[in-house]
């Protein structure tokens, strides 16, 4: 059961989402099929070079089409599972062409790589592997861009290494079903051997591959055969078969291989579903020329379990229908091999020498396939309300990724001008002025020995002047909150070798999400305590309740192990929004923090019973708690009464540079605990 539903998610998540890929490639499908058709109009009517020139362009459609098919494939799974777009695009594009060209999968005519299938999987394939893996875009400006350049050739380079092995496996299924087509002896030309061709026609279409190309053998024999045994009907020398390259094409191909003729009316009379009409719709000057494209991977049919039936069913029973019309005489045997291009009832008219009789039967097989495409249509858009909900949703993600295909791109670049703004901005910051820590105490009011402080990181100018730290935003913006967070850990580690540091006292460090949640973060603090010489015991850290959230698994993992190492973990901003009861009893910290805004309205009764219930979550939780911000008398009354003996605020002292962090310290050491000790 749980296989079926990892599947069931695979499809929705990649197999689905080509029917929006098709629907961004409609504009170059439908000029591909009106050059072509202009082209036969003028070759029609004897304008041979201007036929030529609108062939040359249909070419290049079909040449560009594999490649537009993969880029936008790669673009459309990047954008919806939020990587970046300019990392996954030039790897797929690199795989399509890689596993292409050695195995010769490339147009005669522009030497482009010619495989939907291939430039489909390529595409997924190359998504997979950024989605598992992934990587900021390179930025020359961020402070870790050599470290990210050398995770980026990394990646590279072990995404070549499965590309050369993509490409040998490529070659190998190649030889393989070389091998298979050699095995493979059908007679199209005989009853059975017609059903069993067309049934692996409809079979390799069904899964993106070009029949008539894999069975090109059986092919050329047929269309060979079949002019044979025209030109000795028409000398008088044989009878007309029934089975020829003329019954194959103008029956059993109508709107394309599968018959997608019936199908495409199918959704039309019987579907509710708005986007499969639109596409219906679009589709049908293209299906009247049987170009089936934009149906085949527009609903999708191929890798779909529920139409691919249908679609190989539908040419089977028309093989049928019209093999026993025409054996007993109800209708002329086909006496011609009509251009494949000619639309449904004027093929059926031309191929049975002008008879009324094959636009008849032509629409009997219609009608049939109607009938056999419906029940599997129905089922496979579904009738049940969930259902409903299910594909609204789906669509609704396609349409607004459709709407955001272009306006990505606006928004890509704005964001890289506004990015590459705050790049030069801490640039600037790094390489003028510095980074500066200061303290604030931590005051337990029944123990002056228990004095401890957290750290704050300030920038202070070339000028000298202090300015708040409004730039952690910047580097929020940049990626590059771990390389700040390291920058503070050294600073805090240095001036913690100034300190007197008694058995009690201990330093805070308040760290990100995204380096609480880096599973290699107690490595590296394990590496600078032992290199600055300094015992665990005195070093705290703070994290909010949003790294809970956000990798809960990992950030488990993290504090257990700096616990063991006698490193104090605190819950930063608890009561701020973020903060709830069940991660205080799922995570054993040792240290909650009583988040500011829980003290503004302590006048008003409900306000303040609040925060004395809150008060008595150390008797639950089992850890300590800290008041943070209070700055008035009354405040600190109020957070004594709540049976809080660590309190944190302006009230005290605000945060201070070292030294005069270092002064105050002994002022405390050496005074009383009273109103007194604020600053």
């Amino acid at each position: 059961m749980r296989k079926c539903s990892v599947l069931k998610s695979y499809y929705n998540e990649y197999v689905r989402d080509i029917s929006v890929v098709f629907l961004l490639l409609l504009p170059l499908i439908i000029c591909n099929a009106i050059t072509l058709f202009v082209g036969h109009a003028f070759n029609w009517i004897k304008f041979t070079d201007l036929a030529s020139i609108f062939f040359y362009l249909s070419n290049l459609l079909i040449g560009i089409y594999p490649i537009a098919l993969c880029l936008i494939t790669s673009y459309y799974i990047a954008t919806k599972h939020g990587v970046n777009a300019m990392v996954v695009v030039p790897y797929s594009l690199l795989l399509f062409i890689a596993v292409s060209v050695p195995n010769s999968l490339v147009s005669a005519q522009t030497g482009l790589p010619n495989n939907p299938l291939i430039a489909l999987l390529a595409a997924m394939i190359s998504a997979i592997c950024c989605i598992s893996f992934r990587l900021f875009p390179l930025d020359p400006s961020r402070i870790d861009f050599v470290s990210t350049l050398y995770k980026h050739v990394l990646h590279f380079f072990c995404f070549l290494l499965l590309t050369v092995c993509l490409a040998k496996f490529t070659t190998i299924i190649i030889e393989l079903s070389k091998e298979v087509r050699h095995d493979i002896s059908l007679n199209p030309l005989t009853f059975y051997g017609g059903l069993a061709y067309q049934f692996f026609l409809g079979l390799l279409g069904a899964i993106g591959i070009n029949g008539h190309n894999f069975l090109f053998r059986a092919k050329q024999q047929l269309f060979e055969n079949t002019q044979q045994n025209i030109a000795d009907w028409q000398a008088g020398d044989a009878a007309l078969n029934i089975l020829g390259q003329g019954f194959y094409d103008a029956f059993l191909s109508m709107g394309g291989s599968g018959n997608t003729i019936s199908l495409l009316l199918c959704v039309l009379f019987f579907s509710k579903e708005r986007r499969h009409i639109t596409l219906a719709l679009s589709a049908l000057p293209l299906v009247i020329f049987n170009i089936n494209e934009l149906l085949l991977f527009g609903l999708p049919i191929i890798f779909n379990p529920i139409l691919i039936v249908p679609f190989v069913v539908v040419p089977l029973v028309s093989f049928v229908v019209v093999y026993s019309a025409m054996t007993i005489g109800l209708v002329n045997p086909v006496s011609t091999i009509v251009d494949w291009m000619t639309p449904p009832f004027i093929s059926g008219y031309i191929a049975t020498q002008h008879s009324f009789s094959g636009v008849v039967l032509q629409l009997v097989v219609v009608i049939i396939g109607i009938a056999i495409y419906r029940p599997f249509y129905l089922h496979f858009v579904g009738r049940s309300e969930s259902n409903n909900m299910a594909i609204s949703r789906q669509h609704e993600l396609g349409r607004s990724t459709l709407k955001s295909f272009l306006g990505d791109v606006t928004q890509a670049m704005s964001s890289y001008v506004s990015k590459h703004d705050i790049s030069r901005r801490v640039s600037r910051m790094l390489s003028h002025g510095e980074f500066v820590m200061h303290y604030q105490p931590q005051i337990h009011l029944k123990n002056k020995l228990g004095l401890s402080f957290e750290s704050l990181i300030r920038y202070k100018g070339p000028d000298g002047k202090l300015l708040p730290p409004f730039f952690i935003q910047d580097f929020q913006q940049l990626g590059a909150m771990k390389q700040l967070d390291q920058m503070v850990i050294d600073l805090v580690l240095v001036d913690m070798q100034k300190m007197l540091l008694t058995p009690n006292c201990k330093v805070a460090i308040n760290i990100s999400t995204e380096t609480i949640s880096d599973k290699h973060v107690v490595a590296y603090i394990v590496e600078r305590l032992s290199f600055y010489n300094i015992s665990p015991l005195h070093l705290e850290i703070e994290i909010t309740e949003e790294a809970i959230i956000d990798n809960d698994k990992q950030v488990s993992e993290n504090i257990a192990v700096l616990q063991a190492l006698g490193i104090t973990i605190a819950i930063d901003d608890f009561g701020s929004g973020y903060a709830s009861f069940p991660h205080l009893l799922k995570f054993n910290f040792d240290k909650v923090k009583l988040d500011r805004s829980l003290l503004f309205n302590i006048d008003n009764e409900r306000e303040k019973n609040l925060y004395q219930l809150l008060a008595k979550i150390s008797e639950v939780a089992g850890c300590v708690l800290v008041a943070e911000g209070v700055e008035t008398q009354a405040e600190k009354q109020f957070v004594q009464q709540c049976g809080i003996d660590i309190c944190q605020g302006f009230y005290f002292s605000k945060p201070m540079p070292l030294n005069d962090a270092l002064m105050w310290a002994k002022t405390v050491a050496t005074t009383q605990y009273s109103d007194d000790i604020s600053v």
